[in-house]
């Protein structure tokens, strides 16, 4: 794991923002088009050498500045390689341009090559800019989950507040359909509150007297009076955007896939430039070893060949391309990477393990007759609902063909129930609870964690229908192929302890963790990196964005249309859990596509290197025989890389 001196030398190297490119990368642009009209006007070739110097010393910059950072911490990386070969192909023309025996090779220049290189590595540090910069343009929206203001009791007097100045000991009124401000406790009232942006749990929590309520939680049944106990910024959710906020150092520190190529292309460009030096020093005049470094000079000015740039450029569009095919986006390739070097992967339960929609699992009334009316019953209380208990039902009843009557009026009691009335009947869908203080005789009966909807016609009970959260296609198998693996498999969820246990079981899973916060799920996280262990996170909400962040990748399963998504690494737009298995498959062949690049990249360079070394001078004196050369390897390693379209 490097240390914090080292992450913050990445982090520095990664600094230089993105508009500092992008004019370099155009003024760049504009001199290779000048130096390549000049050289097919066959004109003065000073007027070539100032555009190429110009070129360096205003476009360059940046690249040189990079690569001596980079020898600083004893690193060669694509920044090095490039400047050697630039350096290496400047030197190369300035001897053919002035000197009266100009060094040894057989082509006028590598001005073109020379400009190219400097072009791309621009274009390329440009890209890595702007994906480092661009969730800055997201971080305005976060505040839009903050609550604004909350209702301030002094005495009997009650004054609308700022929620960042609300402080510990203040006194708040929160009616039904406001947001809780702060973080405190109940001091009066009972309610039902929404807290899926905290918890990720789909219903409404009970909450009474002394309960602890989270601050963007919103309350949905009746009025409270709530006592502060933490101001906004140190709340649960403040807590989740700060850590999006932050994640940018984290996400930027990423390495280039070329830079473990570098130091090997430099090693076997230098063995090559030594080689061509000794054998054209002793196959021609030794008596001119200095005239003979002009062959070392060609060789090193062509050791970083344009498509080596491609090599991982070309591969990171197709596999993009191949994937959303198969509707997953990927947002960032290292986290292909971190999943296969992971030891554990941990999992959120509801919208990930789960689709995170309730559907009717059993049906449950003393006959046949009476099942039929329990259906319509709730079907008819529910039609008009809107929430996770009556959409189960109405799914159910359209899947059915549940007929359902026509309502004269109904009341929605978020967290307990429906009250509806059609023609003469007085219909109840709800609690079992609420329907005995409603004086309905509801049996006896203990049905622990499990979400469930009783049903009751002008007073008389009906029974009831048991409600859960399935499994996502392929979850068992996707369980059972981490762990062959060699992966750890983790359950982290803010539900119960009876509801994740269920899940777990029937997935595969026996580690897990219930009834977790979002800044426990992250806390896990770090202690499991803190063993020096790699784990990856696979969630869906934004109560599970500080997890996602903290992980060494962060997955999700989403709509693609969430502010959160910009921080999170991949995305899975579809519902089965069959996609995790497919993002190893396409990390495979990523990088053997990668791998093979590099290789054609050598062999295409070897080939123009032994044209150029031992071509016949007369043959190859003109100055596109170096372009044309370095283009036709760039052709092979795209057309390599296209077959990623077709990833599976």
């Amino acid at each position: 794991m490097p240390s914090h001196k080292n992450a913050a030398a990445e982090a520095a190297a990664l600094s230089v923002p993105a508009k500092a490119y992008s004019y370099r990368f155009f003024l760049s642009v504009c001199f290779l088009v000048m130096i390549s009209y000049l050289l097919m006007l066959h004109s003065s070739a000073s007027g070539v050498f100032v555009l190429v110097l110009l070129n360096l010393l205003f476009c360059a910059d940046v690249m040189f500045k990079n690569a001596w950072r980079d020898l600083e911490r004893f690193r060669v990386t694509l920044s090095v390689l490039a400047c050697v070969c630039v350096l290496a192909a400047f030197c190369y023309g300035l001897s053919k341009t002035f000197f009266l025996s100009p060094l040894a090779g057989a082509v006028p220049d590598l001005y073109i090559a020379l400009s190219c290189v400097v072009v791309l590595y621009l274009w390329t540090g440009l890209r890595a800019a702007r994906s480092k910069e661009r969730t800055k343009v997201f971080i305005k929206k976060l505040d839009d989950f903050l609550p604004k203001s909350g209702r301030l009791m002094q005495g009997r007097r009650e004054m609308m507040a700022f929620a960042r100045e609300l402080k510990e000991g203040d006194i708040l009124r929160v009616k039904a359909g406001e947001r809780v401000p702060c973080e405190g406790e109940i001091i009066k009232g009972d309610t039902a509150i929404d807290e899926s942006l905290i918890t990720g749990n789909m219903l409404p929590a009970a909450k009474t007297l002394g309960s602890r309520v989270y601050a963007g939680t919103l309350n949905k049944r009746a009025e409270i009076m709530v006592k502060v106990k933490k101001g906004l910024s140190e709340s649960v959710i403040a807590g989740i955007i700060n850590a999006i906020k932050n994640s940018e150092r984290r996400r930027c520190i990423r390495k280039d896939p070329l830079d473990k190529y570098a130091l090997w292309l430099l090693l076997l460009a230098s063995v090559l430039g030594v080689a061509g030096y000794l054998y054209f020093y002793w196959a021609g005049d030794y008596r001119r070893p200095l005239h003979t470094v002009g062959i070392f000079l060609l060789i090193m000015g062509l050791s970083c060949p344009l498509s080596f740039f491609f090599c991982a450029v070309f591969p990171a569009w197709f596999v993009r391309l191949g994937a959303r095919r198969r509707q997953i986006v990927l947002q960032e390739l290292g986290a292909l990477d971190a999943l296969a070097e992971a030891d554990a992967v941990f999992f959120d339960k509801t919208g990930t393990l789960t689709y995170g929609e309730l559907r009717v699992a059993s049906v449950h009334s003393s006959d046949a007759k009476t099942k039929k009316e329990l259906l319509e019953c709730l079907a008819s209380a529910e039609q008009l609902v809107d929430g996770p208990f009556a959409s189960a039902v109405n799914i159910y009843a359209q899947e059915h063909k549940i007929a359902t009557r026509k309502l004269l009026c109904f009341d929605v009691l978020p967290g307990l129930g429906v009250k509806a009335l059609s023609g003469k009947s007085t219909l109840l869908a709800g609690r079992p609870q609420w329907l005995r203080e409603q004086g309905v005789p509801v049996p006896e009966q203990s049905f622990g964690d499990q979400s469930i909807i009783c049903g009751a016609k002008n007073g008389k009970y009906l029974g009831y229908v048991l409600l859960d959260d399935k499994l996502r296609p392929g979850a068992v198998e996707m369980v059972r192929a981490l762990k062959e693996m060699g992966k750890e498999v983790i359950l982290m969820s803010g539900d119960n302890e009876a509801s994740v246990a269920a899940i777990a079981q029937e997935a595969g899973i026996e580690k897990f963790n219930f009834g977790v916060l979002p800044q426990t799920k992250a806390e896990i996280l770090g202690n499991f990196s803190a063993l020096g262990k790699k784990a990856v996170m696979v969630g869906d909400g934004f109560n599970d964005i500080t997890a996602l962040l903290r992980a060494e990748a962060g997955v999700v399963f989403s709509s693609g249309k969430n502010v959160y998504n910009n921080w999170v690494d991949v995305i899975i737009k579809r519902s089965d859990l069959g996609s995790i298995k497919d993002l190893f498959s396409i990390n495979q062949k990523l990088s053997a596509r990668v791998r093979g690049n590099v290789l054609l990249c050598l062999l295409c360079n070897l080939v123009l290197l032994g044209v150029v070394l031992f071509a016949p001078a007369a043959a190859i004196d003109g100055w596109y025989w170096v372009p044309a050369g370095i283009l036709g390897g760039v052709l092979v390693v795209f057309l390599n890389s296209a077959r990623l379209l077709n990833v599976k």
